[in-house]
């Protein structure tokens, strides 16, 4: 799979030849810096201090679980301490943990750290894929400062050692050799072992069926074999699934962790108000996510058409099949950094010259930040905003090029849609 010829420094103008490798330089040196600031890893902790309950025979979710009931009872003692969380990933999952546990701890959490970085970097790779030729030139600026802002928001969630950074890149890497080539098979078997740890990412299956003619057998036969993986876990692991559940749950009602998608921020202003979340965020998720889901098959159709390229139609089709995930934390939208701020180039470039765009762009993302600044609560509505806004917004860019005035675009990745 070649690299990008606009990707290679030696491709570059003199200046640029200078700059962006500075760029990376200096993106990777903040981290060290960072984390003396920062306390880094608290996800991956969770995951420690299950691998240990684990190890010494205990079952995590209970232990867990146990800890915040506690914390949560004496909270008037604690007011300002941080608040624990639990592992909250399905009973499937427990035996890889316990066999990473045995495992000398350098040895795994070095490989941990090294399939994390170059997760990192597979996403921003899969990303710059999707850029035009003509974009280049911009873009080349932003891709070493894009993991600083998942969905184009400051967020230091980099830090935290989430396996979503790795499921992830894992997925998207795979996704490439689909559009690339027409071989979805990897795909399909990296969205069935993500949806193992984090289940509603099985969503992602829709890619390749939006991409390319005679996926939609093979989509609705992983999403079923997800499914079915998911439930058959109450009839082997019936303790620890009830555990699980109960851990889930106290994710959103002692921790108030709903993510940050329009059917999250429902959820949360429900239960601000002692209003139950269930079903009335679940018919609301419903409400906007089959409208997006139909928006995608319609564009879907226009692609297979060749009324738009599949640079184009990327970065759309990320975002609303991201869309389609009832819970987005900030790991969710880190791919999302450069699809949107593409949606955002393309649109103004409809109506604006290149140097207004980027003033416009550079405006209205120091405000979303500003905004975002002020409290986790604003963080979470400012992204869905972004999210809803930048997905109309490329909607409107690709039915613009999809009119029948524009010429039939080339499929400039040269990716086979055929089925091999």
């Amino acid at each position: 799979m070649n690299v990008p010829k606009f990707i290679h420094t030696q491709s570059l103008p003199s200046a640029s030849r200078i700059i962006v490798p500075l760029l990376w330089i200096l993106s990777l040196a903040a981290f060290p810096v960072w984390v003396h600031f920062e306390t880094p890893a608290w996800d991956l902790h969770i995951y420690i201090v299950s691998m240990r309950a684990l190890l010494a025979g205990h079952d995590p979710y209970a232990d867990a679980i146990a800890v915040q009931q506690l914390f949560h009872a004496q909270l008037a003692l604690h007011p300002n301490a941080p608040v624990p969380y639990s592992y909250v990933y399905s009973p499937m999952t427990l035996p890889l943990l316990r066999l990473i546990g045995y495992a000398p701890s350098w040895l795994s959490g070095g490989l941990y750290w090294l399939a994390y970085a170059i997760s990192i970097l597979s996403q921003i790779w899969v990303g710059l894929q999707a850029v035009e030729p003509s974009e280049s030139r911009y873009f080349r600026y932003l891709a070493p400062i894009v993991v600083f802002f998942p969905g184009l928001l400051a967020s230091d969630i980099v830090l935290s050692g989430n396996v979503a950074y790795i499921l992830y890149g894992l997925m998207l890497a795979c996704a490439l050799l689909g559009w690339r080539r027409g071989r979805w098979g990897w795909f399909y078997l990296a969205v069935l072992a993500a949806s193992c740890v984090k289940a509603p990412l099985l969503s992602l299956v829709v890619i390749p069926p939006l991409s390319a003619p005679r996926q939609w057998v093979k989509a609705v036969l992983t999403a079923l074999a997800g499914v079915s993986l998911f439930s058959v876990q109450p009839l082997l692991w019936a303790k620890l699934f009830q555990h699980y559940i109960q851990a889930v749950e106290l994710q959103f009602s002692y921790n108030r962790d709903f993510g940050g998608s329009p059917a999250g921020i429902f959820s949360g202003f429900l239960f601000d108000r002692g209003v139950p979340y269930a079903p009335a965020s679940y018919i609301f998720f419903l409400a906007y996510a089959l409208p997006v889901f139909a928006i995608l098959v319609f564009l879907s159709r226009k692609f297979l058409d060749g009324c738009f390229s599949l640079r184009q139609w990327i970065p759309v089709l990320l975002l609303g099949v991201i869309l389609l995930n009832p819970r987005l934390i900030e790991y969710d939208v880190a791919p999302l950094a450069l699809p949107l701020a593409m949606i955002a180039w393309r649109f103004l470039r409809c109506i604006l010259p290149a140097s207004k765009t980027i003033a416009s762009i550079a405006l209205c993302w120091t405000a979303a930040n500003l905004v975002a600044y002020q409290s986790w609560n604003t963080w979470k509505i400012t992204d869905a905003s972004l999210l809803a806004v930048f997905f109309a917004a490329g909607v409107w860019t690709l039915l613009r090029r999809a009119s029948p005035d524009a010429p039939v675009a080339a499929d400039v990745l040269k990716s086979n849609t055929a089925e091999k």
